[in-house]
């Protein structure tokens, strides 16, 4: 089951937050979790969204929660998020492999609340996809959070906004 877990990093302290991120994703993986894609969004308050899975992602939380080494990490990172955490399983519609960082291209993120049904939105959102690519957009990430009627993706292009 994949999760899409995001938050809110208080102002200049992205550093020390970027600075332990290792830290998270080494322990969510020593408890099952698998880490498949992260942005960060930097206007304004930086907002981190992070694609995970897990086979039992209940269990895996419960262990992380038992975890002296986990609640030892989010005290220490306490100071630098707001708590304003979400964690939500996700419906899938397209995960591409993780890509590099690359600073010739900038990711674009967005999310859509849904109104008036899930099918007609992703029967337009899917023909526009090939569309982008042929003009060099790559979809990133797509998810359905469709008890809250959420739709978050992400796309990278090259170049800027200016350019």
């Amino acid at each position: 089951m994949h999760l899409l877990h995001r938050f809110t990093v208080k102002p200049r302290h992205l550093d020390d937050w970027l600075a332990r991120w290792p830290e998270v994703r080494a322990l969510r993986e020593r408890h099952g979790f698998s880490w498949h894609q992260g942005y960060v969004e930097t206007d304004a308050e930086p907002k981190v969204t992070l694609l995970w899975s897990h086979a039992d992602p209940g269990a895996g939380q419960a262990t992380l929660a038992a975890d002296a080494e986990a609640s030892a990490l989010a005290e220490a990172l306490a100071p630098h998020v707001f708590r304003n955490t979400v964690e939500r399983p996700v419906r899938v519609e397209l995960l591409a492999e993780a890509v590099p960082p690359d600073p010739a291209r900038t990711v674009v993120m967005r999310r859509y609340a849904i109104v008036g049904g899930w099918e007609p939105f992703l029967e337009i959102w899917r023909r526009i996809v090939p569309v982008r690519e042929r003009h060099g957009f790559r979809v990133l990430f797509a998810v359905a959070d469709e008890p809250h009627d959420l739709f978050t993706w992400a796309f990278d292009y090259e170049g800027d906004w200016a350019g």
